[in-house]
């Protein structure tokens, strides 16, 4: 991969969006005819911070909001939009850079926990990106043997299209909800699962409940997404398109952040709600810590995650006693696991050895899947796949989409799970993925089902 850095001159930040890159595209005209044909070509660019606002005030077709980093994309390079890991590894070989900005980056995804499967990979045209208060551009497309005026052209269209000013927002009523399975049915899944693990099937599995809301008017996806970043202030938010429209999440747990060879996945497994004041709080915090049934559920996902980094890692370690997670609504049993990665390892590595974890599946993994699809768990969109990144050194981030919901015109279907252990009660289980539902019934402004606060409570009592 050839990296070529020219010094780049001030640019006036009040420009008008295509004026400015034209300029900025100027000084690079004669690199971009220049590069080899047959190859992926990118071209990074500080970028005004006004620009960047434009953006991130606006439309993207994919969005990465982490606490010190965003990132917004439109558009896939042809021919790369719907990447195997074998196809991207070929083409990270054959790429030229051009720029002193960060490496270009493909958004990746992977399937829900019951399907299994591997990661595939886009690779977006334009990349916004903020990070350490740095704001670029990060133009990719493949150079073929058409004019460089040809290319940059295409960008240009791209540009102008995601820095148009943004329609004003607006906020639709929530007409209807429906729980998918209902009351009932989750009871009797409960049921067949408590059963399932005293006949030693499996040590847990995970059931998912769904629920659809439907607005009056047509859901304003990139509107959510920025209310989502307000109030997520730990884990990531995320936008990505789906089959039938797109996946918003603001989720708590990491599978896999690679930098250099360190990598680390985050075991989150063990809940209970927050309360309003800090000697209740701290109550339930003590009382999640010693529940004996939240600490073996904990733990199983932590020996199966340090079991999978020991496969691909050389060095391991982990706290001997999990911390917690505070969410605005729920805290989490956490435990970091980290790692250093065997020489010539990658994300994708870390991913395949990883997904799913059993904290969105069961333990152990094979009769846990087994019987979802005995019960016919059907999970739509991403809830419990992944969603995240990966640049061209093959660092980067991967997340379980959890607190999610697929949105597709006026609906969107909400998905929350809890783990099922022998000692799993079916109404402690439907209270705590009330609470999950809730983050999200919040920004969409609906309100959780009525159960009452006692229930929620008795569950760590």
């Amino acid at each position: 991969m050839g990296i070529v850095a020219l010094p780049s001159k001030p640019r006036p930040h009040n420009a008008a969006p295509g004026d400015w890159l034209e300029a900025a595209l100027a000084p690079w005209m004669a690199q971009i005819g220049a590069a080899p044909g047959e190859n992926l070509l990118s071209l990074a660019l500080d970028l005004p911070d006004a620009l960047f606002d434009l953006v991130r005030n606006g439309r993207a077709d994919r969005v990465w909001i982490a606490p010190d980093e965003e990132m917004f994309s439109v558009g896939a390079v042809a021919g790369f939009a719907d990447m195997s890991v074998d196809r991207w590894r070929v083409a990270c070989r054959r790429w030229t850079r051009l720029g002193d900005g960060p490496a270009p980056i493909a958004f990746l995804t992977a399937p829900p926990a019951p399907l299994g499967g591997g990661a595939h990979l886009s690779l977006p045209e334009l990349l916004l990106r903020r990070s350490e208060g740095r704001c670029s551009l990060v133009l990719t497309g493949y150079r073929d043997f058409r004019p460089a005026a040809a290319l940059t052209r295409e960008w240009a269209e791209r540009f102008r299209a995601m820095t148009a000013p943004a329609a004003k927002e607006t906020h639709s009523p929530v007409e209807r909800q429906e729980d998918r399975p209902d009351r009932a049915e989750w009871r009797a899944r409960v049921r067949a699962a408590t059963q399932a693990i005293r006949a030693k099937r499996f040590d847990k599995v995970v059931l998912a409940r769904k629920r659809v809301v439907t607005l009056r008017a047509p859901i304003d996806a990139d509107a959510l997404a920025r209310r989502m970043a307000q109030g997520c202030v730990e884990g990531r938010v995320l936008k990505f398109p789906s089959a039938n429209g797109c996946t918003l999440a603001a989720t708590p747990e990491l599978l896999a952040v690679k930098r250099g060879r360190a990598l680390v996945s985050h075991a989150l497994a063990g809940t209970a709600p927050r309360f309003p004041t800090t000697a209740q709080d701290d109550e339930t915090a003590r009382t999640l810590r010693g529940c004996a049934k939240e600490r073996r559920e904990h733990a199983l996902v932590v020996q199966s995650i340090a079991e999978s980094m020991r496969e691909i890692c050389d060095e391991l370690s982990h706290p001997p006693e999990p911390g917690l997670v505070k969410l605005p609504r729920l805290q989490h049993l956490w435990t970091p696991v980290s790692g250093h990665m065997r020489e010539g390892l990658d994300l994708l590595d870390a991913i395949a050895a990883l997904h799913p974890t059993p904290a969105v599946l069961g333990w152990p993994k094979a009769p846990a899947r087994a019987f979802l699809r005995e019960n016919e768990e059907r999970r739509d969109g991403l809830y419990t796949g992944l969603a995240g990144w990966i640049d061209a050194e093959g660092d980067g981030e991967a997340a379980v989409v959890l607190r999610c919901a697929e949105i597709q015109g006026r609906e969107a279907r909400l998905w929350a799970g809890a783990g099922i252990m022998a000692e799993s009660d079916p109404d402690a289980e439907w209270a705590e993925t009330e609470l999950k539902l809730t983050t999200f019934l919040d920004i969409l402004g609906g309100a959780p089902s009525a159960e009452p606060r006692a229930r929620e409570q008795s569950r760590h009592g």
